[in-house]
């Protein structure tokens, strides 16, 4: 019998992870993204159900053989089907008795099966933490730390916080694990799977403090780089005293030199620098994603500004060190990536690379927590916020003055497909919310507040393109799927009142704002790039204050041109600020003559002013660090 279950369990595994390949292609999908077909989920579900049934009959050497199929590997198809979301009562129990097996320890008969049954139903950050991993296969220790390093999805209110809570216990139980001798023999093995896998990236998306976990992951960094011998056993000192007389020597460090947001944002930031003052060292991972091609145009921009281009394409973090050092940085500039964990570039960066070191994203402003940071340089926050904002940070604030970010003027392209009002079925006087921020920042929070908009709008509509190219494609496409079911049930609202899009080209969604009433900004991360896009289009655009950094951007930017009554202080007040938008039709109508009036002197638009004034931002910095002289006039520093 145990041979059967063993068979049926593993036949099982292949059906479910065929299911999830075929939820997440939507290659040929229509305008509008079709729900996730009910038959396939319906499958899935059983497939589940009729798995953990037969689990129960296998040895434990049976389970461990099905711990190494495809399905278990990454653990991504649980959470990206949507299988985390349903919770029946069954399941709520397996789960419970799971979590007391494992928490006996790996010496307990069923606690290979107790990790399956988990996986099945659970997110990452609601998998208890194993006190004796020295205990488990290598199998079992792969596939647990595979899982623990996957990015969860938040299914209800409050989620984010306790993703956060447990994050930071997480961090420190592997560095305990990581010096536990016990475990020495597979340290290899946990290295790569660090180096490779942990992402903590979905702390930007929460609503609370996360320094915790900034400091948490700052510690383990360490310890990372020091068992790795990446730095050969010591941390590696600054540079030495500088050459007087030399200009300002600038390194940045941005994924590629392609034609990707980030190259085109350094151009926009750096090409107005003096090159009597500052010479400038780029840094580039050569790395592509498919936002990335080759414009000569663009090289030949970047050629301009900088006096070198390094590639740190296949070096080990000792060479990617040694190649910076060798340039004798006064400031090194770190253009955060969205993902955040412990790669090999944080290895790097934890490094003392510079006199002044300097993380400044030009998405998401977010401090390292690292020692080797001197500044975090954003725009500064509001008086108001500035205590919870900057309690965050180890780093000191450099204030980018006005607005966080810089953008080229749109240019209208012809778009891929038409868009129109009629060709999503929304009638010509219907109002329109619209957002078109990546499907990770639709949070429970968020999904609820859009949702209570919408409700108290007669006939809106709210329309929403998560997947559009350059972030996660359509993985999150039935998890999305399932949390706006179960917000529009709570809030009474009808779900064919929300149109989710295939994704786009940037052309698309011009057509899109073209009639859309109420731009909705995202929180507690920001949305600047869609804010910009949306004033551009003369779209009003409801923004919240944030207590957080990375949640600044929407306010910097709607601000800068006057426009403080788009920035709402709390959830609440953005609930009213967009139904009035939507609804106070005059008073939309004024505030598109004003943004249309501001617009020819935005800040946010003004390559030249942003570049100035970042210049005057870098020449503060080098003259408290080692008395570089600052201009004597603002025209001088320009």
């Amino acid at each position: 019998m145990s041979l059967d279950a063993a068979s049926t369990c593993a036949t099982l595994t292949d059906i479910i992870e065929d299911i999830a390949v075929r939820l997440r292609a939507a290659h040929d999908w229509p305008l509008i993204a079709p729900a996730p077909d009910a038959q396939l989920v319906d499958e899935l579900r059983r497939a589940r159900e009729e798995f953990c049934a037969q689990l129960g009959a296998c040895t434990a050497a049976e389970a461990n053989t099905i711990l190494r199929s495809a399905l278990f590997a990454v653990g991504e198809a649980p959470v990206h089907t949507g299988l985390i979301h349903d919770r029946p009562e069954a399941a709520r129990q397996r789960i419970a008795a799971a979590h007391g097996i494992m928490g006996t320890g790996w010496n307990h008969p069923m606690a290979i099966h107790a990790f399956l049954i988990a996986v099945l139903h659970v997110s990452p950050h609601e998998m208890p933490l194993m006190q004796d991993l020295h205990a488990c296969p290598d199998v079992v220790v792969e596939r647990y730390l595979a899982w623990l390093f996957r990015r969860p999805n938040f299914r209800t209110m409050g989620d984010d916080a306790r993703y956060v809570t447990w994050l930071a216990d997480m961090l420190q139980w592997l560095r305990a694990q990581i010096l536990d001798a016990r475990l020495s023999a597979r340290l290899p093995l946990m290295l790569n799977q660090v180096l490779q896998r942990l992402d903590i990236g979905m702390i930007i998306y929460s609503d609370v403090s996360i320094r915790a976990v900034l400091d948490a992951r700052a510690a383990l960094l360490e310890t990372v780089t020091a068992q790795a011998n990446v730095l050969r056993g010591s941390r590696i000192a600054g540079p030495g005293p500088r050459p007087r007389g030399r200009k300002i020597r600038l390194g940045f460090l941005i994924r590629t030199i392609m034609r990707h947001p980030d190259p085109l944002a350094f151009c926009a930031q750096f090409e107005h620098f003096d090159p009597e003052r500052y010479e400038l060292v780029l840094y580039s991972h050569d790395l592509v994603d498919r936002q990335c091609e080759h414009d000569i145009s663009l090289y030949r921009r970047i050629f301009a500004i900088a006096t070198a281009i390094h590639s740190l394409h296949g070096l080990s973090v000792r060479q990617m060190i040694d190649r910076v050092h060798e340039d004798d940085l006064d400031i090194f500039v770190y253009s955060y990536a969205a993902t955040i964990g412990v790669t090999p570039t944080e290895c790097m960066v934890s490094a003392r690379l510079a006199r002044i070191q300097v993380v400044m994203n030009s998405h998401v402003p977010l401090a390292t927590g690292l020692p080797s940071f001197t500044h975090v340089a954003t725009v500064a926050p509001p008086a108001e916020s500035r205590a919870s904002v900057m309690s965050e940070c180890r780093e000191t604030l450099a204030e980018i003055p006005r607005v966080l970010l810089s953008y080229p003027p749109v240019r209208r392209e012809v778009p891929d497909r038409v868009i129109t009002r009629q060709t999503l079925g929304i009638a010509e006087n219907v109002p329109v919310f619209y957002n078109g921020g990546a499907v990770d920042k639709i949070v429970p929070l968020l999904a609820h507040t859009w949702i209570r908009a919408l409700a108290r709008t007669p006939h809106s509509r709210l329309v929403l393109a998560p997947f559009n190219p350059g972030w996660l494609g359509v993985r999150g496409k039935t998890t999305l799927s399932g949390l706006l079911d179960t917000v529009c049930a709570l809030e009474g609202v009808d779900r064919g009142r929300v149109i989710v899009l295939r994704e786009l080209s940037p052309r698309d969604t011009q057509q899109i704002l073209d009639f859309t009433s109420v731009y909705l900004g995202t929180f507690p991360h920001g949305s600047s790039t869609s804010v910009a896009l949306a004033l551009q289009a003369c779209v009003p655009v409801a923004t919240r204050r944030s207590p957080w950094l990375r949640g600044t951007g929407d306010a910097s930017i709607v601000s800068s041109i006057g426009l403080h009554e788009l920035i709402a202080p709390d959830t609440d007040a953005y609930v009213d600020l967009a139904v009035r938008l939507a609804s106070d039709h005059d008073w939309n109508a004024n505030l598109r003559a004003a943004i249309g009036a501001a617009l020819p002197g935005a800040p946010f638009l003004s390559g030249t002013e942003y570049g100035h004034g970042l210049q005057r931002m870098f020449d503060t910095l080098a003259q408290e660090a080692f008395g570089y002289p600052v201009p004597t006039s603002v025209s001088e520093a320009a």
